[in-house]
């Protein structure tokens, strides 16, 4: 790639939602990636409040950023120089030759970003709209891999209408798999609203929780001492899928891996598997090679397993939109895999130069 034919990207971060501060650190590493790859490269934000935001300043934006617990707000974006909100989407995306949208979570990262892009006929780096949106919905890729032979946890979905008509019953399907089990919102990040159960007088608040994030929640069976891994896909231009290495996140104490322990660093450390069994290893990379196709993810794909006592490997998530910053676990399996970071966010945006516009 030459001075004369760049390629424009531009960048969404921010989102209205839990994710919004996560979104605004990752792009601290993603935007000079690109730029180290000689892309051209243009800041857009979406605010708490749902506002859109063009940034004409990348330094100042930067600069923004690289603020203490910085999240994108009306009133943050409007102190950055070279600013201008809206209630509509900027007209400018259609002149990009790909956005990348770094919104994490619900809403933003179900699907919902990547649909606007494509009805726009503009293309989006990572997935798709229809792999968005699967990935994001726990108990609809639950349904997904268990059709193709896939094992994830016993698990309970309760949906919203269901909840509505008849708590006290669907207490009782969440409570009918045997306790401690896990209560998690079916679109939940980042652990929020997850929640160990350990008697029955703690559903309700449980079950409180979860709704807090999405009205349709799901039950989970409790695995006490399995391991928890994750490993990633990655799709070239050429459609190869590539995996990467394994990592494994322990928690201090037995605690699990919720909202609560995620941010605290003193509560759980991450490290890259050299403990297990070639086997297991090719099953973990087998595995994840097979939901991504399962899920019809496009891009990227960030798997979550457990490894229980008694041997057996479920899948636990499928995260179409992990966090992509440097010290995020999806860039520490792929640069322990031997990847340069700049190779990670390149490898992204060239599959998406390349895809078709549209669903695949």
């Amino acid at each position: 790639m030459t001075d004369t034919d760049k390629s424009r990207i531009a960048v969404l971060f921010g989102g209205r939602n839990s994710d919004n501060f996560r979104s605004c650190q990752q792009i601290k590493d993603v935007i000079p990636a690109l730029l180290s790859r000689n892309f051209e490269v243009q800041a857009f934000g979406l605010t708490l409040e749902s506002s859109w935001v063009s940034f004409s300043d990348l330094d100042a934006v930067m600069e923004a950023v690289n603020l203490e617990a910085f999240e994108l707000s009306d009133e943050s974006a409007e102190k950055i120089k070279g600013t201008e909100l809206s209630i509509f989407p900027p007209q400018e995306f259609i002149s990009f030759d790909a956005v990348y949208p770094l919104v994490i979570g619900f809403p933003g990262a179900d699907g919902s970003l990547a649909g606007l892009f494509e009805s726009l006929g503009v293309r989006v780096i990572g997935s798709d709209s229809i792999g968005s949106a699967i990935a994001s919905d726990k108990s609809t890729t639950k349904l997904l891999l268990e059709a193709v032979d896939i094992a994830t946890p016993a698990h309970v979905v309760i949906p919203d209408k269901a909840w509505r008509r008849d708590a006290l019953s669907n207490v009782a399907r969440a409570a009918s798999l045997k306790l401690p089990i896990i209560v998690k919102p079916a679109r939940g990040t980042n652990g929020v609203g997850i929640t160990l159960v350990k008697s029955p007088h703690g559903m309700k608040d449980a079950i409180g929780i979860a709704r807090r994030f999405d009205g349709r929640f799901l039950a989970e069976e409790y695995y006490k001492n399995a391991r928890h891994f994750e490993c990633g896909v990655l799709e070239d231009s050429e459609r190869r899928n590539y995996i990467s290495a394994i990592l494994e996140t322990k928690t201090v104490d037995g605690e699990i891996f919720n909202y609560v322990t995620r941010t605290d660093p003193a509560k759980y450390y991450q490290e890259i598997v050299t403990d297990l069994p070639e086997d297991t290893v090719a099953l973990i990379k087998e595995l994840a090679e097979k939901v991504f196709e399962a899920t019809k993810i496009s891009g990227y794909l960030q798997v979550e397993f457990l490894l229980t006592d008694e041997g057996q490997v479920l899948v636990l998530e499928a995260n179409a939109h992990p966090y992509v910053g440097r010290d995020g676990s999806f860039a520490k399996v792929w640069l322990a895999a031997g990847l340069e970071y700049e190779d990670i966010i390149y490898a992204a945006v060239m599959e998406a130069i390349r895809r078709p516009v549209g669903l695949l």
